[in-house]
């Protein structure tokens, strides 16, 4: 096997194998170093993904206009190719949705970028990106995030009494790490509640880390 990587200002040669290894040298400026380690392929690769990874991440936020922000960046590798996928978030919209005109100038922007990342680099990225909003479904990762989408009707899965539950709720209040959730006064739970019990069901008292999945419900 023969190729290199980029690793900060230096550059990783790979000879042949050696038993199933890789023997790594160094490359600075024009001076050939001593070989450094053995390293097995498939460890290689996956050092040289995340070096890459860490790249187009940063390029992907650098890439940021005002008022748009990064939800979510997912890298998917398979044979050879890196497949890109981007979800943006807009802290002035209500559901953080972001619209097609914005995402396709961001996309330009971070292809300009990673365009400009393979020429400075020699390095063949094989990329394929895709930019989307997060969505008036979007999964929430943070306790910061129900605070800040709490009085929207929220699908949540989460552990309570020995048991999973799946309810649409609403955030009351938050301490901590502990949230406060009612039953939501939307249409999915008009059909599935009596008006009796959405006036009279009991709070949950929910922990950060017994919430299993909650992401914002539209209610259509």
């Amino acid at each position: 096997m023969n190729g290199f990587a980029i690793f900060k200002w230096h550059i990783i040669t790979i000879s042949e194998d050696v038993d199933g290894m890789s023997l790594c040298y160094l490359l600075d400026g024009e001076k050939w170093r001593l070989p450094l380690f053995f390293l097995r392929q498939s460890l290689l690769l996956m050092n040289i993904a995340e070096i890459t990874e860490k790249q187009v991440t940063e390029r992907a936020v650098a890439s940021l206009p005002a008022g748009l922000s990064l939800h979510k960046i997912s890298f998917f590798h398979s044979k050879g190719n890196m497949r890109v996928v981007i979800q943006l978030d807009k802290l002035a919209d209500k559901y953080g949705s972001v619209n097609i005109g914005e995402c396709e100038s961001y996309s330009r922007a971070l292809r300009t970028a990673l365009d400009e990342l393979e020429k400075t680099t020699g390095v063949n990225l094989n990329y394929s990106l895709e930019v989307s909003s997060a969505g008036a479904e979007r999964e929430l990762t943070s306790v910061a995030e129900v605070q800040r989408f709490g009085a929207l009707p929220l699908h949540v899965t989460f552990a309570h009494a020995d048991k999973v539950l799946s309810e649409i709720l609403t955030a009351q209040t938050i301490q901590g790490e502990i949230i406060d959730f009612a039953l939501a006064e939307c249409k999915a739970n008009k059909k599935k509640y009596s008006p009796k019990k959405l006036r009279e069901a009991p709070h949950y008292q929910v922990q950060w880390n017994s919430i299993k999945k909650i992401r914002l419900h539209l209610d259509v």
